[in-house]
């Protein structure tokens, strides 16, 4: 049986004044958003850890979670106890997203080095394996090649018996590497380039976004083994638009990144026409791909989007 869905918005809380998150948080309750996910960008987005609390303070029945972390600003054991902290101080309803990094202009705040890809890929796996330690009540003990860790007697343990942890990338080794050790995988562009650009660069002679987003659940589906069936599939849905004028405003939404109508609307990452529209085409995009669960980028009106919540979320086939 087909995966159901679910939805997700990712907000970014650059903090104004408590209010104004709070009532972000609680919009997306009442849209129908299962969970209220926060990214990890200098500039765009505060504090990760207090967002969340307050986020569940305001939305006691939404999952929280981090979409995604840059790991290289994480050293794995802090980032154990502050998530298996968040994971108690919300009632267990943290996720925990992970991601190699990407973005330069967040490592030039930071003032840590992007080192080379495989590299950061390589630390990653490390800190999965401590995180994992750490939330399972294991004694947290790793000696590898970027990280020597000894954390002693067991930690205090999170209320979820397993926290979800999603990963997510773009190239064959990160999304293999979700497949083996994630819950959750999230497809995305790749980013190795280190700016967020259109899929058209990369892609446009390898048959289409369809294709593009097919070859990547292969890999998936390749590293994943006999696991394959318990992943979940995730992607962002980076604009919606309410239209009955389907073509013509996919190619006023394409033409600042060089996509044409069609590109846009075989995207994973576009939403655009009449609700109906848009309810085939997540349904379409699950049996073509997998992908069930989808995450909503802040800043979209969210009065058509709980339209669509209301009527996939949790549908099966």
């Amino acid at each position: 049986m087909t995966r159901s869905f679910r939805f997700g918005l990712t907000l970014f809380p650059v903090m104004g004044d408590r209010r104004a998150w709070t009532d972000s948080v609680k919009e997306a309750a009442d849209a129908g958003f299962s969970i209220v996910t926060v990214s990890d960008h200098f500039g765009s987005s505060g504090g990760i850890w207090s967002s969340l609390v307050a986020a569940h303070d305001a939305a006691p029945d939404l999952r929280v979670g981090t979409l995604v972390l840059t790991n290289d600003f994480w050293n794995p054991s802090i980032l154990a106890r502050e998530a298996i902290t968040a994971d108690v101080l919300t009632d267990g309803a943290l996720e925990l997203g992970l991601g190699a990094g990407w973005a330069v202009e967040d490592y030039r705040a930071t003032g840590i080095e992007r080192g080379p890809a495989g590299e950061r890929i390589e630390r990653l796996d490390e800190a999965l394996t401590i995180l994992e330690q750490a939330f399972s009540g294991e004694h947290v003990r790793l000696s590898g090649a970027h990280h020597d860790v000894d954390g002693g007697a067991p930690w205090p343990g999170p209320v979820q018996e397993h926290i979800p942890i999603l990963v997510g990338g773009g190239g064959k080794r990160i999304l293999q590497l979700a497949a083996r050790r994630a819950d959750i995988v999230s497809i995305h562009r790749n980013l190795q380039r280190g700016i967020a650009e259109s899929w058209q660069p990369e892609y446009a002679d390898r048959g289409g976004f369809p294709d593009a987003v097919l070859e990547r659940v292969s890999w998936i589906q390749e590293a994943a083994g006999e696991r394959f069936e318990q992943l979940e599939l995730h992607a962002l849905i980076l604009k919606v638009v309410v239209t009955d004028r389907r073509e013509s405003e996919a190619a006023e939404i394409g033409r600042p990144n060089g996509l044409t109508a069609e590109q846009v609307l075989t995207s994973p990452h576009y939403l655009v026409g009449t609700i109906d529209q848009m309810v085939e085409d997540l349904l379409d995009r699950r049996e073509r791909w997998g992908i069930t669960y989808w995450t909503v980028v802040g800043g979209n009106d969210l009065t058509p989007v709980a339209r669509v919540v209301e009527q996939l979320a949790g549908v099966r086939t």
